[in-house]
């Protein structure tokens, strides 16, 4: 017998994007877990960019506050919000987040710059 076996959708690190937060799934979560804040950018190729930031980084002033986010927790996810931050992507990158409510992005944590990266195109 022949099978074409599914991949867990468990496993699959998932972005959700609304006009007020970014929602990490469990997966992409797991980069998170020891962290209170995050950085968030966005590069010339049109990737979203959430770093982990732990707090005795914050607290040893390795990067700027104002650019520290702070991350919020729930049982199966991480939460950041910035309504301002999203505002510009959705003008940068015509999301209509208003009207779409949640809008999903596949995920992948790079593990040499330490940063979950979404691909916004």
């Amino acid at each position: 017998m022949d099978f074409n076996w599914c991949t867990s959708e468990s496993n699959k690190k998932i972005v959700t994007l609304n006009s007020g937060s970014i929602t990490l799934n469990s997966a992409a979560s797991k980069h998170f877990e020891n962290v209170t804040y995050a950085m968030l950018g966005v590069n010339q190729k049109g990737q979203l960019g959430i770093k982990p930031v732990t707090k005795e980084e914050a607290a040893n002033n390795y990067y700027p506050k104002e650019q520290l986010h702070h991350i919020s927790a729930g049982k199966s996810y991480m939460r950041i919000s910035n309504k301002n931050f999203l505002l510009e992507l959705s003008k940068s990158f015509n999301l209509d987040l208003e009207a779409n409510g949640n809008v999903k992005f596949p995920a992948y944590f790079d593990v040499v710059h330490q940063i979950l990266l979404v691909d916004l195109n």
